[in-house]
Protein backbone atom coordinates (compact mmCIF):
# COMPACT_ATOMS: atom_id res chain seq x y z
CA UNK A 1 0.00 0.00 0.00
CA UNK A 2 0.91 3.58 -0.60
CA UNK A 3 -0.34 5.20 2.58
CA UNK A 4 -0.79 9.14 1.95
CA UNK A 5 -3.32 9.91 5.31
CA UNK A 6 -0.72 10.95 8.00
CA UNK A 7 -2.98 13.90 8.52
CA UNK A 8 -5.66 11.38 10.12
CA UNK A 9 -3.06 9.12 11.84
CA UNK A 10 0.71 8.63 10.64
CA UNK A 11 1.87 5.42 9.08
CA UNK A 12 4.67 3.33 9.59
CA UNK A 13 5.77 4.45 13.12
CA UNK A 14 8.61 5.73 14.35
CA UNK A 15 11.76 2.83 14.56
CA UNK A 16 10.96 1.34 17.75
CA UNK A 17 7.70 1.78 18.72
CA UNK A 18 6.45 -1.17 18.39
CA UNK A 19 9.25 -3.13 19.63
CA UNK A 20 8.73 -0.61 22.89
CA UNK A 21 4.75 -1.72 23.38
CA UNK A 22 5.62 -4.89 22.48
CA UNK A 23 8.41 -4.40 25.59
CA UNK A 24 5.85 -2.94 27.92
CA UNK A 25 3.46 -5.93 27.57
CA UNK A 26 5.76 -8.44 27.49
CA UNK A 27 7.78 -7.71 30.25
CA UNK A 28 6.52 -4.68 32.38
CA UNK A 29 2.53 -4.27 32.37
CA UNK A 30 2.39 -2.55 36.01
CA UNK A 31 0.23 0.69 36.42
CA UNK A 32 2.35 3.27 37.32
CA UNK A 33 2.09 5.42 40.73
CA UNK A 34 -0.27 2.78 42.23
CA UNK A 35 2.37 0.47 44.45
CA UNK A 36 6.58 0.58 44.69
CA UNK A 37 7.55 -3.00 43.27
CA UNK A 38 10.14 -2.88 40.48
CA UNK A 39 7.98 -2.83 37.38
CA UNK A 40 5.60 -0.02 38.74
CA UNK A 41 8.60 1.91 39.39
CA UNK A 42 9.46 0.77 35.73
CA UNK A 43 6.10 2.46 34.50
CA UNK A 44 6.41 5.43 36.46
CA UNK A 45 10.15 5.53 34.75
CA UNK A 46 8.69 5.80 31.55
CA UNK A 47 6.08 8.32 31.92
CA UNK A 48 8.41 10.55 33.56
CA UNK A 49 11.16 10.46 30.89
CA UNK A 50 8.18 10.84 28.33
CA UNK A 51 7.28 14.13 29.37
CA UNK A 52 10.86 15.19 29.83
CA UNK A 53 11.31 14.16 26.21
CA UNK A 54 8.08 16.25 25.58
CA UNK A 55 9.01 18.97 27.46
CA UNK A 56 12.67 19.16 25.20
CA UNK A 57 10.40 19.52 22.42
CA UNK A 58 8.35 22.36 23.28
CA UNK A 59 11.57 23.84 24.42
CA UNK A 60 10.06 24.26 28.01
CA UNK A 61 11.55 23.00 31.47
CA UNK A 62 8.35 22.93 33.33
CA UNK A 63 7.61 19.18 32.25
CA UNK A 64 4.96 18.68 34.98
CA UNK A 65 2.84 21.25 33.11
CA UNK A 66 2.36 18.31 30.08
CA UNK A 67 -0.30 15.73 30.93
CA UNK A 68 -0.85 12.97 28.89
CA UNK A 69 -4.29 12.31 27.11
CA UNK A 70 -5.58 9.85 24.39
CA UNK A 71 -5.74 12.38 21.50
CA UNK A 72 -5.83 15.94 20.40
CA UNK A 73 -10.08 15.76 20.88
CA UNK A 74 -9.98 14.67 24.86
CA UNK A 75 -7.24 17.15 24.99
CA UNK A 76 -8.65 20.44 23.87
CA UNK A 77 -11.75 19.16 25.29
CA UNK A 78 -9.81 19.33 28.80
CA UNK A 79 -8.69 23.10 28.06
CA UNK A 80 -11.49 24.99 26.52
CA UNK A 81 -14.22 23.43 29.48
CA UNK A 82 -11.09 23.69 32.10
CA UNK A 83 -10.78 27.59 31.27
CA UNK A 84 -14.29 28.84 29.80
CA UNK A 85 -16.39 30.46 32.33
CA UNK A 86 -20.07 31.68 31.65
CA UNK A 87 -20.06 35.01 29.70
CA UNK A 88 -16.60 34.15 27.56
CA UNK A 89 -16.48 35.84 24.49
CA UNK A 90 -14.32 33.66 22.13
CA UNK A 91 -12.45 34.16 19.08
CA UNK A 92 -10.90 31.56 16.40
CA UNK A 93 -10.07 30.92 13.11
CA UNK A 94 -12.10 30.08 10.00
CA UNK A 95 -9.81 26.83 9.38
CA UNK A 96 -11.12 24.74 12.25
CA UNK A 97 -11.33 20.95 13.12
CA UNK A 98 -14.90 19.58 15.13
CA UNK A 99 -12.42 18.82 17.80
CA UNK A 100 -12.19 22.37 18.49
CA UNK A 101 -15.51 24.01 17.08
CA UNK A 102 -17.78 20.69 18.90
CA UNK A 103 -17.06 22.41 22.34
CA UNK A 104 -16.97 25.74 21.30
CA UNK A 105 -20.51 25.22 19.74
CA UNK A 106 -21.65 23.22 22.58
CA UNK A 107 -20.92 25.74 25.13
CA UNK A 108 -21.90 28.07 22.73
CA UNK A 109 -25.74 26.57 22.65
CA UNK A 110 -26.14 26.33 26.69
CA UNK A 111 -25.37 30.42 26.51
CA UNK A 112 -22.45 29.83 28.50
CA UNK A 113 -20.24 31.40 25.25
CA UNK A 114 -20.45 34.29 22.06
CA UNK A 115 -18.09 32.70 19.46
CA UNK A 116 -16.77 34.38 16.82
CA UNK A 117 -14.00 34.08 14.36
CA UNK A 118 -11.41 36.23 12.16
CA UNK A 119 -11.23 36.90 8.73
CA UNK A 120 -9.10 35.23 6.31
CA UNK A 121 -9.01 36.35 2.83
CA UNK A 122 -6.42 33.94 0.48
CA UNK A 123 -4.17 32.97 3.05
CA UNK A 124 -4.07 36.63 4.29
CA UNK A 125 -5.35 37.16 7.82
CA UNK A 126 -7.13 40.65 8.06
CA UNK A 127 -5.23 42.05 10.95
CA UNK A 128 -6.90 44.83 11.52
CA UNK A 129 -10.22 42.92 11.94
CA UNK A 130 -8.45 40.77 14.52
CA UNK A 131 -6.84 43.10 16.29
CA UNK A 132 -10.78 45.16 16.80
CA UNK A 133 -11.87 41.62 17.89
CA UNK A 134 -9.69 40.84 20.41
CA UNK A 135 -9.86 44.62 21.74
CA UNK A 136 -14.17 43.93 22.12
CA UNK A 137 -13.28 41.96 25.68
CA UNK A 138 -12.17 39.24 23.83
CA UNK A 139 -11.69 36.43 26.86
CA UNK A 140 -10.00 33.67 24.74
CA UNK A 141 -8.19 32.90 21.52
CA UNK A 142 -8.47 29.18 20.31
CA UNK A 143 -6.82 28.41 16.99
CA UNK A 144 -5.14 25.59 15.27
CA UNK A 145 -1.59 25.87 13.65
CA UNK A 146 -1.99 24.54 10.22
CA UNK A 147 -5.17 23.34 8.30
CA UNK A 148 -6.18 19.52 8.47
CA UNK A 149 -8.21 20.07 5.58
CA UNK A 150 -5.46 21.89 3.14
CA UNK A 151 -2.00 22.23 5.02
CA UNK A 152 -2.56 26.03 5.46
CA UNK A 153 -0.08 27.13 7.66
CA UNK A 154 -1.98 30.06 9.96
CA UNK A 155 0.59 32.78 11.20
CA UNK A 156 -0.29 30.91 14.75
CA UNK A 157 2.86 32.83 16.17
CA UNK A 158 2.15 35.68 15.18
CA UNK A 159 -1.45 35.90 16.06
CA UNK A 160 -0.48 34.11 19.45
CA UNK A 161 1.92 37.13 19.75
CA UNK A 162 -1.11 39.81 19.05
CA UNK A 163 -3.45 38.40 21.17
CA UNK A 164 -0.97 38.09 24.37
CA UNK A 165 -1.13 42.05 24.02
CA UNK A 166 -4.68 42.18 24.68
CA UNK A 167 -4.05 39.99 27.79
CA UNK A 168 -6.01 37.63 26.10
CA UNK A 169 -4.93 33.71 26.58
CA UNK A 170 -4.45 31.17 23.63
CA UNK A 171 -4.77 27.36 22.86
CA UNK A 172 -3.18 25.98 20.24
CA UNK A 173 -4.08 22.93 18.42
CA UNK A 174 -1.10 21.54 17.05
CA UNK A 175 -2.56 18.58 15.48
CA UNK A 176 -1.29 19.09 12.52
CA UNK A 177 1.74 21.01 13.26
CA UNK A 178 3.28 18.86 16.45
CA UNK A 179 6.74 17.22 14.91
CA UNK A 180 7.58 19.29 11.87
CA UNK A 181 6.56 22.77 13.00
CA UNK A 182 8.35 24.79 15.34
CA UNK A 183 6.46 25.39 18.77
CA UNK A 184 7.82 26.85 21.90
CA UNK A 185 5.99 26.65 24.72
CA UNK A 186 6.45 29.98 26.09
CA UNK A 187 4.02 31.50 23.05
CA UNK A 188 1.21 30.02 24.17
CA UNK A 189 -0.77 29.37 27.46
CA UNK A 190 -2.12 26.16 26.17
CA UNK A 191 -1.02 23.45 23.65
CA UNK A 192 -2.86 20.38 22.84
CA UNK A 193 -1.19 17.81 20.66
CA UNK A 194 -2.00 14.06 19.30
CA UNK A 195 1.11 11.32 20.02
CA UNK A 196 -0.45 9.16 16.53
CA UNK A 197 0.56 11.89 13.62
CA UNK A 198 2.96 13.89 13.44
CA UNK A 199 5.04 12.56 16.30
CA UNK A 200 4.87 9.28 14.64
CA UNK A 201 3.52 7.39 17.96
CA UNK A 202 0.88 4.51 18.97
CA UNK A 203 -2.77 5.76 18.82
CA UNK A 204 -4.36 6.23 21.76
CA UNK A 205 -1.82 9.20 22.95
CA UNK A 206 -1.41 12.90 23.33
CA UNK A 207 -1.70 15.89 25.94
CA UNK A 208 -1.29 19.12 26.28
CA UNK A 209 0.80 21.32 27.74
CA UNK A 210 -0.78 24.55 30.65
CA UNK A 211 1.33 27.11 31.45
CA UNK A 212 2.38 28.58 34.56
CA UNK A 213 -0.53 31.10 34.81
CA UNK A 214 -2.94 29.35 34.40
CA UNK A 215 -4.99 26.46 36.48
CA UNK A 216 -7.94 24.21 34.79
CA UNK A 217 -10.89 22.90 36.15
CA UNK A 218 -10.20 19.19 35.46
CA UNK A 219 -12.91 17.62 33.08
CA UNK A 220 -12.51 14.32 34.60
CA UNK A 221 -11.96 13.52 38.55
CA UNK A 222 -10.57 10.69 40.22
CA UNK A 223 -7.95 8.31 41.29
CA UNK A 224 -4.12 9.55 40.51
CA UNK A 225 -1.76 7.82 42.86
CA UNK A 226 -1.21 10.63 44.83
CA UNK A 227 -3.00 12.47 47.62
CA UNK A 228 -5.46 8.74 48.24
CA UNK A 229 -6.09 10.24 52.06
CA UNK A 230 -7.97 13.03 50.21
CA UNK A 231 -11.14 12.67 48.25
CA UNK A 232 -10.57 15.90 46.42
CA UNK A 233 -8.92 16.10 43.38
CA UNK A 234 -5.41 17.38 43.80
CA UNK A 235 -4.19 20.52 43.08
CA UNK A 236 -0.48 19.33 41.95
CA UNK A 237 -0.01 19.37 38.15
CA UNK A 238 0.36 17.18 36.36
CA UNK A 239 -1.99 14.96 38.37
CA UNK A 240 -5.01 17.24 38.38
CA UNK A 241 -5.70 16.41 35.00
CA UNK A 242 -4.35 12.80 34.79
CA UNK A 243 -6.77 10.72 36.79
CA UNK A 244 -7.74 7.06 35.83
CA UNK A 245 -4.86 4.77 34.73
CA UNK A 246 -2.96 5.99 31.22
CA UNK A 247 -2.03 4.43 27.99
CA UNK A 248 1.06 3.05 29.33
CA UNK A 249 1.66 0.88 26.40
CA UNK A 250 0.95 3.49 24.16
CA UNK A 251 3.42 6.48 26.02
CA UNK A 252 6.45 3.98 25.80
CA UNK A 253 5.83 3.71 22.33
CA UNK A 254 5.54 7.35 22.61
CA UNK A 255 8.45 7.60 24.41
CA UNK A 256 10.71 5.59 21.19
CA UNK A 257 8.89 8.14 18.80
CA UNK A 258 10.33 11.13 20.57
CA UNK A 259 13.69 9.83 20.79
CA UNK A 260 13.75 8.86 16.86
CA UNK A 261 12.40 13.16 15.92
CA UNK A 262 14.81 14.56 18.43
CA UNK A 263 17.57 12.30 16.67
CA UNK A 264 16.36 12.90 13.12
CA UNK A 265 15.76 16.69 13.92
CA UNK A 266 12.22 18.80 13.49
CA UNK A 267 14.00 20.39 10.06
CA UNK A 268 14.84 17.38 8.52
CA UNK A 269 11.71 16.18 9.12
CA UNK A 270 9.93 19.03 7.69
CA UNK A 271 12.57 19.31 4.97
CA UNK A 272 11.50 15.81 3.71
CA UNK A 273 7.80 16.19 4.13
CA UNK A 274 7.68 19.66 2.05
CA UNK A 275 9.74 17.64 -0.50
CA UNK A 276 7.46 15.44 -1.36
CA UNK A 277 4.95 18.03 -0.80
CA UNK A 278 5.75 20.42 -3.47
CA UNK A 279 6.50 17.44 -5.65
CA UNK A 280 2.66 16.12 -5.45
CA UNK A 281 1.17 19.88 -5.82
CA UNK A 282 3.46 20.72 -8.73
CA UNK A 283 2.80 17.63 -10.79
CA UNK A 284 -1.20 18.40 -9.65
CA UNK A 285 -1.29 20.88 -11.16
CA UNK A 286 0.18 19.91 -14.79
CA UNK A 287 -3.04 17.43 -14.65
CA UNK A 288 -5.79 18.51 -16.39
CA UNK A 289 -9.40 18.94 -14.66
CA UNK A 290 -7.93 18.61 -11.73
CA UNK A 291 -8.32 22.08 -8.88
CA UNK A 292 -5.91 22.44 -5.97
CA UNK A 293 -7.57 23.34 -2.70
CA UNK A 294 -3.95 23.90 -0.69
CA UNK A 295 -1.34 26.80 -0.79
CA UNK A 296 1.49 25.92 -3.29
CA UNK A 297 3.83 28.27 -1.30
CA UNK A 298 6.68 26.09 0.81
CA UNK A 299 6.14 28.29 3.74
CA UNK A 300 2.32 28.13 3.98
CA UNK A 301 2.04 24.41 3.60
CA UNK A 302 1.85 21.33 6.43
CA UNK A 303 1.81 18.52 3.89
CA UNK A 304 -1.57 18.25 3.18
CA UNK A 305 -2.61 18.35 -0.10
CA UNK A 306 -6.48 18.59 -1.11
CA UNK A 307 -8.09 18.65 -4.52
CA UNK A 308 -10.95 18.55 -7.16
CA UNK A 309 -11.24 17.02 -10.73
CA UNK A 310 -13.78 18.24 -12.79
CA UNK A 311 -14.14 14.74 -14.16
CA UNK A 312 -15.18 12.52 -10.69
CA UNK A 313 -16.39 12.81 -7.79
CA UNK A 314 -14.47 13.01 -4.61
CA UNK A 315 -16.05 9.46 -3.53
CA UNK A 316 -15.42 8.05 -7.56
CA UNK A 317 -11.75 9.33 -6.47
CA UNK A 318 -11.51 7.58 -3.46
CA UNK A 319 -12.80 4.56 -4.72
CA UNK A 320 -9.99 4.87 -7.96
CA UNK A 321 -7.57 5.59 -5.35
CA UNK A 322 -8.64 2.34 -2.62
CA UNK A 323 -8.83 -0.05 -6.16
CA UNK A 324 -5.01 0.82 -6.84
CA UNK A 325 -4.00 0.16 -3.02
CA UNK A 326 -3.24 3.75 -2.02
CA UNK A 327 -4.88 5.39 1.05
CA UNK A 328 -6.25 8.45 1.22
CA UNK A 329 -9.01 10.73 2.46
CA UNK A 330 -12.63 12.15 0.76
CA UNK A 331 -15.33 14.37 2.31
CA UNK A 332 -15.73 17.01 4.47
CA UNK A 333 -12.88 15.92 6.90
CA UNK A 334 -14.54 16.57 10.21
CA UNK A 335 -13.87 20.74 9.34
CA UNK A 336 -17.17 21.78 8.05
CA UNK A 337 -15.90 25.86 8.41
CA UNK A 338 -12.73 25.25 6.50
CA UNK A 339 -14.61 23.54 3.58
CA UNK A 340 -16.92 26.52 3.78
CA UNK A 341 -14.02 28.58 3.57
CA UNK A 342 -12.67 27.21 0.42
CA UNK A 343 -15.44 26.80 -1.14
CA UNK A 344 -15.74 22.95 -0.93
CA UNK A 345 -18.71 22.65 1.29
CA UNK A 346 -21.51 21.88 -1.58
CA UNK A 347 -19.23 19.64 -3.04
CA UNK A 348 -19.13 17.22 -0.59
CA UNK A 349 -15.19 18.19 0.21
CA UNK A 350 -11.96 17.26 -1.72
CA UNK A 351 -9.85 14.06 -1.63
CA UNK A 352 -6.76 14.97 0.33
CA UNK A 353 -3.37 13.27 0.41
CA UNK A 354 -1.04 14.10 2.94
CA UNK A 355 2.97 12.53 2.73
CA UNK A 356 4.71 11.36 5.63
CA UNK A 357 8.27 11.26 6.52
CA UNK A 358 8.53 7.64 5.68
CA UNK A 359 6.98 7.86 2.26
CA UNK A 360 8.62 8.20 -1.24
CA UNK A 361 8.99 10.61 -4.87
CA UNK A 362 8.57 7.15 -6.18
CA UNK A 363 5.14 7.10 -4.52
CA UNK A 364 4.20 9.92 -5.35
CA UNK A 365 5.10 9.64 -9.03
CA UNK A 366 2.85 6.61 -8.84
CA UNK A 367 0.24 8.51 -7.54
CA UNK A 368 0.51 10.81 -9.97
CA UNK A 369 0.50 8.45 -12.68
CA UNK A 370 -3.16 7.48 -11.74
CA UNK A 371 -4.73 10.82 -11.94
CA UNK A 372 -3.26 11.62 -15.17
CA UNK A 373 -4.69 7.73 -16.15
CA UNK A 374 -8.13 8.77 -15.09
CA UNK A 375 -8.17 11.92 -16.92
CA UNK A 376 -6.58 11.36 -20.28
Amino acid sequence: MIYLDNAATSFPKAPGVVDAVCRFLNEIGANAGRSSYSTARDSARIIYQTRSLMAKLLHTDSSERICFTMNTTQALNIAIKGLVKPGYKVLTSPYEHNSVMRPLRQLESKGLISLNSFLINQYETDWQYLETQLDQNTDLLVLNAASNVNGFILPYQKIAQIAHNYNVPVILDAAQAIGSLPINAADYDIICFPGHKGLLAPMGTGGLYVSQALELEPLITGGTGSRSSSEYQPFEMPDRLESGTPNLPGIAGLRASLKFILNAGIDNIAAQKRKLTMQLMQQLTEIEGITLHSPIQPELQAGVVSFTSARYSVSELAWEFDKADIACRMGLHCAPCAHKQLGTFSRGGTLRLSPGYFNTSVEIDQVIELLRELHK
